[in-house]
C-alpha cells in the first residue's frame, strides 16, 4: 500500500480531511478486516464514455458539455442542422389570423378549433387554434374559449402559398353547449402585407342552422353589394302569407346574414303577385343556394312560393332562378316552413326532386316501440331536404319491425348525416332505434342502437 493511503487510514478520523469531491472505497478480506482503501474519482453520468457512446449509436448525435473537442477544420454535425433549421425558418412566412365571434347569445365556444388554409401554391396543413397563456398553459383542463363578441388574433408560421384560395375551418364540438356561430374570419400575410376576408355569418354546431360542423370559406370578392330579390307568389287559395319572410344566401365566397325581407309600403306575398326588395350586404360571390323560410306568424301564416330571383346588382351576371312551387305551411304538404332551394341560370328551371327511400328499423327491446311523430332530415353537399315526417297507411315503428317511406326533396348530391327524432306524444312515446338506411343514392346505412 502506498505510504500516503497509510497515512490517512492510521490518522484519527477527526484529523481526516474531508473529501466531498470523491468517495473512499474500502477493499475486505475474508475475514473482515480491512486491507486497503483506495480513493475513486469523481463520477458523473454526463462524463461517462461509455454511456456517451451508447447514446450516440442509439439517438445519433448529442451535444453533452463532455464531449470531446473536434478539431477546427472538422464539420459540425450540430452547426450544420442548426443551419438547415435557419434556413427553413427564413423560408416560412407568418400569418396572422383574426377569428371574430359572432355577438349573439351562445355564439362562444371551449370546443377545440383548426384551420386549414389553401393557397395558388400550396396549402398550411390542418393547425389547431389555441393560445398558451395565463390558466390555459397552468392548467390543461381549462380549454381556451371563443367568447361571444369577441376578436381572438393567432399567429402561425407556414410555407408561402401565394394567394389564398379558400380555408377550411371546422371544431370538434359535439355537445348543444358547445355550439360555435363564426362571423368572419381574416388572415394576413406579414411578408406581403396582403389580407383576405371569409365571411361565415353561420353555426359551427350539431344542434343548429344546417347542423355542420365543418366549414370552407371563400375570399371575398368584395366587402359590400347589393341585391335585387325578388319572390314569386303561387296562383292557389290561401298562398298568400302574413308571416315574417327570410332569406339566407350561400354562394362561393361566403353566406350572408339571414335577410328580412320586407316593404313596409305595400303589402308583401299576395297570391299571384310578385315583391322585389333591394338589400344591402356582404357580397357572397357566384351563388349556389338559399334558404328561404318564414316565423309562421300571423293569420293565414302557410304561403306558396312559386320561385325566388336573385341578382348581384354590382355584378350582374350574378343572376340566379330559385325555383321551388312548394308550400312552406304547417298545415300543407310536408309541414315544413323553411326551402333549401338549389340556383340556376336558366330562367325556366323547374325544381328537380329527387325520390329517397328510407328504411326505419326499431329496435327487438322492451317498450322498444313508439307512437310518437318521427322526424327525419336528410343533410347532403346542396343541401338538407327540411323536416320530413314519416308517416304511411301501416302501424309504424313498432318492436323489431322495419318500415320503409318514400322522402321526396331536392337533389342533395352526396349526403352526409341524416338526423332523426319525434314530438314527444302519444302513448309511450319512447322508441329504441335499431339503424336508419337509405336508397335511390349511394349511401350507408346509418346505425343508431339508441
Amino acid at each position: 500500500m502506498p505510504r500516503s493511503y497509510q497515512k490517512v487510514i492510521n490518522r484519527p478520523t477527526e484529523e481526516r480531511p474531508s473529501y466531498m469531491s470523491r468517495r473512499i472505497e474500502s477493499v475486505y478480506s475474508r475475514n473482515g478486516d480491512v486491507r486497503s482503501s483506495i480513493p475513486l474519482p469523481p463520477y458523473h453520468a454526463m462524463n461517462d464514455p461509455h454511456l456517451y457512446e451508447y447514446f450516440e449509436r442509439r439517438f445519433g448525435q448529442i451535444q453533452t458539455a463532455a464531449r470531446r473537442k473536434r478539431p477546427i477544420s472538422a464539420p459540425s454535425v450540430a452547426s450544420s442542422t442548426t443551419r438547415g433549421k435557419k434556413k427553413r425558418t427564413e423560408d416560412d412566412v407568418l400569418y396572422k389570423i383574426a377569428i371574430i365571434t359572432a355577438d349573439k347569445k351562445d355564439a362562444g365556444t371551449d370546443a377545440k378549433v383548426f384551420l386549414t388554409v389553401k393557397g395558388l401554391r400550396g396549402k398550411i396543413p390542418k393547425t389547431r387554434l389555441t393560445k398558451k397563456a395565463g390558466s390555459v398553459r397552468k392548467n390543461s383542463k381549462v380549454a381556451f374559449r371563443f367568447s361571444k363578441g369577441s376578436t381572438h388574433l393567432f399567429k402561425i408560421r407556414g410555407p408561402e402559398i401565394g394567394d389564398i384560395k379558400s380555408i377550411i375551418i371546422e371544431t370538434d364540438g359535439i355537445q348543444k353547449e358547445q355550439a360555435w356561430f363564426l362571423q368572419e374570419v381574416e388572415i394576413t400575410n406579414v411578408k406581403r402585407k396582403k389580407s383576405w376576408s371569409f365571411v361565415c355569418n353561420n353555426w359551427l354546431s350539431l344542434h343548429h342552422g344546417d347542423q355542420q360542423t365543418t366549414r370552407e370559406l371563400f375570399p371575398n370578392i368584395s366587402s359590400k353589394t347589393d341585391y335585387e330579390i325578388v319572390t314569386v307568389t303561387g296562383d292557389k287559395n290561401g298562398a298568400s302569407t302574413s308571416a315574417n319572410v327570410y332569406v339566407t344566401i350561400e354562394g362561393r365566397t361566403g353566406v350572408t346574414p339571414k335577410l328580412h325581407l320586407k316593404d313596409f309600403t305595400r303589402t308583401n306575398f299576395r297570391q299571384n303577385s310578385s315583391d322585389t326588395f333591394k338589400i344591402r350586404t356582404n357580397c357572397v360571390g357566384p351563388m349556389k343556394k338559399i334558404k328561404v323560410e318564414h316565423d309562421n306568424t300571423g293569420l293565414g301564416a302557410g304561403w306558396y312560393l312559386e320561385r325566388v330571383v336573385i341578382t348581384d346588382l354590382n355584378h350582374p351576371k350574378w343572376k340566379y332562378y330559385f325555383p321551388c312551387g312548394m308550400w312552406l305551411a304547417r298545415d300543407e304538404g310536408d309541414g315544413a316552413i323553411s326551402r333549401y332551394l338549389i340556383g340556376s341560370k336558366d330562367p325556366f328551371a323547374i325544381r328537380k326532386d329527387s325520390k329517397y327511400k328510407v328504411t326505419v328499423y326499431t329496435g327487438d327491446k322492451k317498450g322498444a316501440g313508439t307512437d310518437a311523430n318521427v322526424i327525419l332530415s336528410i343533410f347532403g353537399e346542396n343541401g338538407e331536404s327540411g323536416e320530413q315526417k314519416l308517416d304511411n297507411s301501416k302501424n309504424n315503428f313498432e318492436r323489431n319491425c322495419k318500415d320503409e317511406f318514400l322522402v321526396k326533396c331536392p337533389c342533395l348530391g352526396r349526403i352526409n348525416r341524416i338526423r332523426v327524432g319525434h314530438d314527444n306524444t302519444g302513448f309511450g312515446p319512447g322508441w329504441y332505434l335499431d339503424k336508419v338506411s337509405t336508397s335511390g343514392v349511394c349511401v350507408p346505412s346509418i346505425m343508431c342502437m339508441q
